[in-house]
């Protein structure tokens, strides 16, 4: 018999894309028990939708979506908690196929591969070319993170034990990729390459990836200070440091996002200095040898 689902849904000016996030839950093949919509601090019609599609809408002062997510959690009694994010929704199967892998398997997370949107328009699985094992290790994960939070499906039990989500503002957009870390430290994370939901990709920006970084910077700083890793997962760490700044050096080079060749071969130095990698020696050469796309 599938143990019953609690489905938390952070929402902050969603209007636009609730619905379809709602109805999504609606035509699953397995039904949540409970879906909690967290109101955080919106100013649309975020709260009334919700309630007009049958969530039941807990509204709180804008905290963020860790801690929406948080109160979502304590707000919901099901044994097993999936995280939707407002602009995402699922495939009609995703929870039936998740929870009987997860009994199957008897872990305390699983999660999945997603669906790109860009817009309204459905692209490929965002890790596809990637090789993501059935299993997500504590070490697995320190080296990148494939896990897409609307596609997680856990253990309430497993979830208080770690802690939840940190609610620290400086996590903003990476408080999931945290909790990943701290719940594969107890218990692998299974893996399923099946594309289970569609998850909406927005334009990025110097900003936002600069966020980024400081965020996972926060994390790795977290996992040191726990004292916990060894002398292969310190290195682990610095190759994490290192790639994440390559990603955005990346993303300057080509263009995507505004900042230009200087502040990408900062980057690329400060990461050749934490970890050396073929990728960083290919970036240094991509900043020297070719312009900028797009100017």
């Amino acid at each position: 018999m599938s143990e019953a689902v609690a489905v938390v849904i952070p929402a902050y000016n969603a209007a636009p894309w609730l619905p379809a996030a709602l109805k999504s839950l609606r035509a699953q093949t397995q039904p949540p028990r409970e879906v909690v919509v967290v109101d955080d601090g919106s100013s649309d019609a975020t709260p009334t939708i919700a309630a007009e599609l049958g969530a039941k809408v807990v509204r709180q002062l804008q905290r963020g979506p860790g801690a929406a997510r948080n109160r979502g959690v304590r707000e919901s009694s099901a044994p097993l908690v999936a995280f939707l994010d407002a602009d995402d929704w699922f495939a009609n199967t995703k929870l039936e196929v998740q929870t009987r892998r997860l009994r199957e398997l008897g872990a305390d997370a699983i999660c999945s591969d997603a669906w790109l949107v860009d817009g309204d328009v459905e692209g490929a699985p965002k890790n596809r070319g990637r090789d993501v094992p059935e299993t997500l290790n504590f070490e697995t994960l320190l080296v990148s993170n494939p896990v897409i939070c609307s596609t997680v499906v856990a253990r309430r039990d497993a979830l208080v034990r770690v802690g939840l989500f940190d609610e620290d503002p400086t996590l903003i957009a990476t408080e999931d990729y945290d909790l990943w870390l701290r719940l594969a430290r107890e218990q692998p994370l299974a893996y399923l390459a099946e594309p289970l939901a569609c998850y909406r990709r927005h334009g990025v920006s110097l900003s936002a990836n600069t966020r980024f970084l400081r965020g996972v910077e926060r994390i790795l700083d977290k996992v040191e200070l726990a004292g916990l890793a060894g002398d292969r997962q310190h290195a682990l760490v610095r190759r994490r440091r290192a790639g994440v700044r390559l990603d955005l050096a990346w993303d300057l080079l080509e263009g995507r996002v505004d900042g230009g060749a200087t502040e990408a071969r900062r980057l690329i130095a400060e990461a050749n200095r934490l970890s050396l990698s073929w990728k960083g020696f290919r970036l240094w050469l991509r900043s020297r040898l070719r312009p900028v796309a797009g100017r």
